[in-house]
């Protein structure tokens, strides 16, 4: 989750762009749809200007043009902000992300940046570019709570998961080759050279650091980090490193880069749970694991939607959650 916010913050941002501009709510005052306020009898979502917007102007100004997910943004925000336990380490990460936004956005925008960025930040519910850092705070925060939730309740998540996808952290080592069905001399040559590497008695993180050709790897003594069933390989490679057990490697496996030789590094509960992309596929496979995990923060905040029933109910629906769940 937190790759997947490093690598897309600028193509989420510049999306949002599009989204309507109606959600120009100020994220520090919607704390008050979980205190019940009320002026005139009505209850009061959240507040601008020291204007009151009472349930009855948000049906009005955003359940009826963007519905129930729009909703479920601000509710999901109040209820993170006062049930998540923030620390230095992630503040820092989510100022980092603030900056490294502002500065992109200078360097694609120049002049005009600011004003760009601005309609960007309203339309994922904040009201100033200095509110950017809690933006980033309040994703950091949403996904250390659901690592949480997933490991608290392994036993409900795993067994399915790893039966089905097959979860593993993986390594190769790549020789490429413009034709792997018909090696030139020199890429032959390549190839008997990381084999005797191999042979001679070097281990498969060195000869993956020294000699793959797949650099982004090689870098890293040539893991590949997460992967399953799902993940986006080609199909020989997937299909490989999917038939080993732990410790097992491949014999060499042809694709239309070149020739690999695979080894599974792990595929251990302990180590999987270091990696953001195991908790980023869990995500994806339980979609709604994260939804309602807010609804049971919710629930232990006593949230109380005295006056707002039918917003209740179609958070329920929109969350899937039954009577008695």
């Amino acid at each position: 989750m937190l790759d997947t916010i490093k690598k897309h913050w600028f193509v989420i941002l510049v999306g949002i762009l599009f989204i309507s501009a109606s959600v120009y709510f100020a994220y520090d005052q919607t704390k008050d749809i979980l205190r019940g306020k009320k002026v005139d009898g009505k209850d009061v979502v959240f507040e601008i200007n020291g204007q009151n917007i009472t349930a009855d102007d948000f049906y009005e100004k955003l359940y009826d043009e963007m519905g129930i997910s729009a909703i479920y943004t601000l509710f999901e925000r109040a209820v993170i902000a006062q049930s998540a336990q923030s620390d230095k380490d992630l503040e820092s990460e989510a100022r980092i992300q603030a900056n490294s936004t502002i500065e992109n956005f200078k360097s694609y925008y120049g002049d005009s940046y600011e004003a760009v960025l601005l309609q960007a930040i309203r339309g994922v519910g904040y009201s100033k570019v200095s509110d950017l850092e809690t933006y980033f705070k309040h994703l950091l925060l949403l996904e250390k709570e659901t690592k949480n939730h997933f490991i608290t309740n392994s036993d409900t998540f795993y067994e399915e998961f790893f039966e089905k996808k097959s979860p593993r952290l993986v390594s190769h080592i790549l020789v490429a080759m413009d034709d792997p069905t018909k090696p030139t001399e020199q890429e032959q040559a390549r190839w008997d050279e990381v084999k005797e590497a191999l042979e001679s008695g070097k281990s498969f993180k060195e000869v993956a650091k020294e000699m793959s050709d797949d650099t982004g790897s090689a870098a890293n003594d040539g893991s590949i980090g997460y992967m399953d069933s799902t993940s986006s390989l080609v199909p020989e490679f997937l299909l490989a490193a999917l038939s080993l057990d732990e410790g097992e490697t491949s014999e060499w496996i042809r694709t239309t880069y070149g020739w690999h030789l695979i080894t599974v590094d792990s595929t251990s509960v302990e180590d999987l749970e270091k990696e953001d992309g195991f908790f980023s596929a869990l995500s994806t496979h339980f979609p709604n694991a994260q939804r309602q995990m807010v609804w049971a923060m919710a629930q232990e905040l006593n949230i109380d939607f005295k006056g707002n029933s039918e917003m209740e109910e179609q958070l329920k629906v929109f969350l899937k959650i039954t009577e008695g769940e």
